[in-house]
């Protein structure tokens, strides 16, 4: 079963999804992306992934971690897709015959090339010939001193990095930036050499803003774990920290991403809730999920109710959506139910970065404090859950929020109604649609509901 059924009850949940295109672009790869991956320059051409991929389950029947694993293997490690690439090619793939998907203990999907898929690769068998063999050019001989020194300079800020950082979170948040400024580097115009005439440098077309949003498709599947702890971390949150080996490969790239929680029904359906993965470690194997308590419902009972030992059943996340890491400033703004994307947003911002918080809680006893290196600002609100669906005790402290200077990323989840009036604050202020992001956790008076796009 996939994990799209339609919830029941009143759904609260930490995380926007919104689905992706995942058709190719003339100038893209599979999934949107440009193709080349993160290691480097662009060693590909357009479909050259596709072909990596038919050949090797040619070979065998593979996984798509696998096939990540083999591929840079192939390429020594200077190329290596994320999964990001490689399951949207393989859904492709499928789409187009050349290949099948056959889920697996209800978890992994195995890849098989069809009859078709060989066909296809038999005709294209020089073009995956020299994909294999392909030289990477040696950039470093001719480049110019100064943009050595900053080629230099990176690395050695990533191998710095790489020394004090072996969280997951970090790691991505790292990843992020480089990938950031690839994409603007790659969108500068031609350098000119000195020593080139006049028509050695022809126009090249205008090219495309790097994407304020980068969205990454993670193959589905359920997880069974155990509870590990349970305790308030305020009157009205409880935190749930879950283990188990099924999360040596869990992922999850964006602060706002949320999980799919499934709790026993009564029918034969589970009742499910989607949840903000609060924080997570692969090498220990946990997730951490924090529980907004509010008037009765299948999760907050369980939350209520859990114990060490007990079992529970996620599946997800069905992907990120990663914002590029190009703002001078961060406005996080929600209620109960968005503090946990909240503070792990403010946690994984890089030191020293400007993050401004704005949160409606019952009490002062429910604030938090976040770990983090950012420069936080943090503006709490008090009132009670029964005035959960006015906008006012948000709006006011809003209106009188300075907003800083520079280019700001603006970030709300509350009811619908609530985020959909502060967000049309901020339009009527000037801050720039496309530089914010906004969500209706869950929606008053429809319990299972809630307005992902606030169009």
């Amino acid at each position: 079963m996939r994990d799209e059924t339609p919830e029941r009850g009143r759904k609260r949940r930490g995380g926007e999804e919104r689905e992706g295109d995942n058709g190719a672009r003339p100038d893209r790869g599979p999934g949107g992306r440009r193709p080349g991956g993160r290691k480097g320059r662009r060693p590909f051409d357009y479909g050259d992934l596709r072909l990596m991929v038919l050949a090797l389950i040619a070979e065998a029947p593979r996984h798509g971690y696998e096939l990540i694993k083999l591929i840079e293997q192939k390429f020594g490690g200077h190329y290596a897709p994320s999964p990001g690439a490689i399951y949207p090619t393989l859904t492709w793939l499928e789409d187009m015959g050349l290949a099948t998907l056959e889920q697996q203990d209800g978890r992994r999907k195995l890849a098989q090339i069809t009859e078709a898929g060989r066909e296809f690769l038999q005709a294209n068998a020089g073009n995956i010939e020299d994909i294999w063999t392909r030289k990477r050019r040696d950039y470093r001989r001719d480049a110019p001193r100064p943009i050595l020194a900053a080629m230099d300079g990176l690395k050695e800020a990533i191998r710095s990095q790489l020394a004090q950082h072996d969280d997951r979170a970090d790691l991505a948040a790292i990843s992020a930036r480089i990938e950031a400024a690839a994409r603007q580097v790659a969108a500068l115009p031609p350098l000119s050499r000195p020593d080139a005439g006049p028509e050695a440098a022809p126009e090249s077309p205008p090219q495309e803003a790097a994407p304020i949003i980068t969205r990454h498709r993670f193959e589905t599947r359920r997880r069974l774990l155990t509870v590990q702890e349970a305790y308030r971390l305020t009157p009205h949150m409880i935190r749930i920290v879950l283990g188990g080996e099924e999360l040596a490969d869990f992922i999850s790239l964006g602060a706002d991403d949320h999980v799919k929680l499934f709790f026993p029904g009564t029918g034969e359906a589970p009742e499910m809730r989607d949840y903000t993965p609060r924080a997570y470690d692969t090498e220990a194997r946990t997730l951490t999920l924090d529980f907004a308590v509010h008037q009765a419902g299948p999760a907050t009972d369980w939350a209520i109710a859990a114990r060490p030992g007990d079992s529970l059943q996620i599946g997800g996340p069905r992907g990120s959506a990663v914002v590029a890491p190009v703002f001078d400033w961060w406005l996080l703004i929600g209620d109960e139910t968005a503090l946990p994307a909240i503070g792990r947003r403010a946690e994984e911002l890089g030191a020293g970065t400007r993050v401004i918080t704005l949160a409606a809680v019952p009490g002062p006893e429910d604030e938090q404090h976040f770990q983090t290196q950012a420069a936080l600002e943090s503006h709490w609100v008090h009132r009670p859950e029964a005035l959960a669906t006015d906008p006012a005790p948000l709006l006011r402290p809003l209106r009188d929020l300075p907003l800083p200077e520079g280019r700001g990323f603006a970030w709300i989840a509350a009811e619908a109604g609530v985020a959909r009036a502060l967000r049309d604050h901020l339009l009527e202020r000037g801050h720039p649609r496309e530089e914010m992001k906004a969500a209706g956790y869950w929606i008053s008076g429809d319990a299972a509901a809630s307005d992902k796009s606030l169009d």
